[in-house]
């Protein structure tokens, strides 16, 4: 059988110091350094067909993207429409490659909901690894949509197999968000064995309503396109080497940015500050790219923005609190003020992750 990778090894190769990564297994309480071919891995993970469309039309498409345009670079990054979708192919397949466990009362509600809410990691994957282009990304997702209002319509809904409702969460999610890139100055990022990290602050469910009120006040056709574009979560991030990261932000907070919304919103009293509503940052940081015609093409023009210690050991609780067993570092050294600040975000005891 082929040793499966649910965290790509090009990327693990990033969080490498002195060419070995420093594993974490947080189950056993238990610190290695270790290569990347014997972690995050576990034999016959995928089929090997899954496997090599893996390799083929999702991780060497987006190795080359990084490697040519993110990697090296400091202040500023331009996507074209074909690289976003490179980006946001590749995020949709981290966020359904790892298989996780679901517990007896979720198989029940899945039960009661009907073949279409199953979860089927497999069949996620090769839905998302057959689509070649942004515009049949799009259709999936629509396919997707067509099936739930006829769901919610209870007219005929065709077969099971025309709705994956677990990959369209996840299509519905990083599609209609906005990509921002983040650098670390002295803190480093870790990585968990889920890939990424998900935030859904105070606001939650209520950012649709806020949406909705302010569709009623201005009937701005903008805001009436928006709202089909908002969800629970507030961000996810992806971590893609130990200095360096992608943020899939909800398109609501365009709102609270100098963007093509010229709207003021009013912010929940509890949480003043784009940093008290989302641990971290502010209206700059969340700012969406800058949008220009490049002949008949658009280009995508994203200020990278540099993150604060705070700002890391809170993505990296995130993180420490999403993953299952495994977590990975290039330097434990690097990672102390985020274990501490983890203790907030999980019950787990990290106490053998300190460094005297």
């Amino acid at each position: 059988m082929v040793n499966s990778h649910y965290v790509p090894q090009f990327i693990l190769r990033n969080f490498y110091a002195n060419d070995k990564i420093t594993y974490c297994d947080l189950d056993k309480k238990t610190v290695e350094l270790r290569n990347t071919r014997s972690v995050f891995s576990e034999e016959g993970y995928y089929p090997e067909g899954i496997e090599r469309d893996l390799c083929k039309k999702a991780e060497y498409l987006f190795a080359n993207l990084y490697h040519n345009k993110l990697e090296n670079a400091r202040n500023t990054i331009s996507l074209t429409r074909d690289e976003l979708f490179v980006l946001k192919k590749y995020l949709v397949v981290c966020s359904v490659r790892y298989k996780f466990e679901l517990s007896e009362e979720e198989k029940e509600k899945i039960k009661i909901l009907g073949p279409a809410f199953e979860v089927d990691y497999d069949k996620c994957l090769n839905e998302i690894l057959a689509c070649e282009t942004l515009d049949e990304i799009f259709a999936l997702l629509i396919k997707f949509e067509e099936y739930l209002f006829n769901l919610l319509d209870g007219r005929k809904l065709g077969e099971s197999d025309d709705a994956n409702m677990p990959l369209w969460s996840e299509l519905k999610d990083i599609l209609h968000s906005y990509i921002i890139f983040v650098k670390t100055r002295d803190e480093q990022f870790l990585i968990p064995d889920v890939g990424r990290g998900i935030y859904q602050g105070p606001l939650g469910i209520t950012k649709t309503t806020s949406v909705i009120d302010l569709f009623y006040k201005t009937h701005d056709p903008q805001i009436a396109q928006l709202m089909q574009l908002i969800g629970p979560r507030d961000y996810t991030i992806y971590p893609l080497s130990k200095n360096f990261a992608v943020i899939s932000m909800c398109s609501f907070f365009k709102l609270l940015t100098d963007s093509e919304f010229h709207y003021n919103v009013k912010m929940p009293e509890d949480y003043p500050t784009v940093s008290s509503l989302l641990e971290f940052g502010d209206r700059n940081m969340i700012a969406p790219p800058k949008v220009r015609m490049k002949g008949r093409d658009r280009e995508y023009i994203y200020d990278i923005k540099y993150l604060t210690t705070k700002d890391v050991c809170h993505f990296n609780s995130l993180m420490i609190g999403e993953s299952k067993r495994y977590i990975a570092c290039a330097d434990i050294n690097k990672i102390q003020d985020s274990i501490e600040t983890a203790q907030d975000y999980t019950k787990r005891d990290l106490q053998f992750l300190k460094v005297d």
